[in-house]
């Protein structure tokens, strides 16, 4: 399969998922915007995940990451290594956040965000005290989270809430994969005593 053929208009196809950044890359520089948009669908949620770290706001996190994939699709030429796409765009929404926070000299605290942890499929039905309940373990998940070192902050985020395989964060982050595997098990277990000293018995 060519990467011109897998690079459809259909981003999600399972085609799709089977070409590498490094190929993608490739298309992309020869004129594929098809190509470039598939990375963006690839990366799209692990960008808005480091840059919420940083800015705190969902609406300033979007503006991020729209800023970041126009610079990194306008340097794509510059890209030496290939292979490292993804660390070099994280390299680049990391560095747009910190602007991006700096110029606005505020901090806002982030309300909207969705962990996807311990999600349930449809709460329309649910008992109004489960539904309350299960919002307050949401935010006490958000505030146990808030207090893990960075490094776990950003693993255990892209692991859960962008859905991002391990071996990718790997890639996203510049790290091994073994670094990644220990900084997950190591967040989930500070979790997990965090969450049950303050009474909840949550399963990470």
């Amino acid at each position: 399969m060519s990467v011109g053929e897998a690079c459809k208009p259909i981003l999600q196809s399972q085609e799709v998922t089977e070409v590498s950044d490094a190929e993608l890359v490739v298309a992309a520089l020869a004129g594929n915007t098809s190509a470039f948009d598939v990375l963006v669908n690839r990366y799209r949620r692990a960008m808005l995940t480091v840059a919420q770290q940083i800015v705190q706001n969902s609406a300033d996190a979007e503006d991020v990451v729209q800023d970041a994939f126009l610079r990194s699709f306008e340097a794509l030429p510059q890209l030496t290594d290939l292979n490292r796409f993804g660390a070099w765009l994280h390299s680049i929404t990391r560095n747009r956040a910190l602007r991006y926070y700096k110029n606005a000299s505020r901090y806002q605290p982030e309300e909207d965000m969705e962990l996807h942890l311990n999600r349930v499929s449809d709460t329309s039905q649910a008992d109004p005290a489960r539904i309350v309940e299960r919002e307050l373990t949401q935010e006490a998940i958000r505030d146990a989270i808030q207090g893990l070192p960075n490094d776990y902050q950003e693993v255990i985020q892209l692991y859960y809430w962008a859905e991002m395989p391990q071996k990718r964060i790997a890639e996203f982050l510049s790290i091994p994969l073994t670094t990644v595997k220990w900084r997950l098990h190591k967040a989930k277990d500070l979790l997990k005593t965090i969450l049950e000293k303050r009474g909840y018995g949550v399963d990470i």
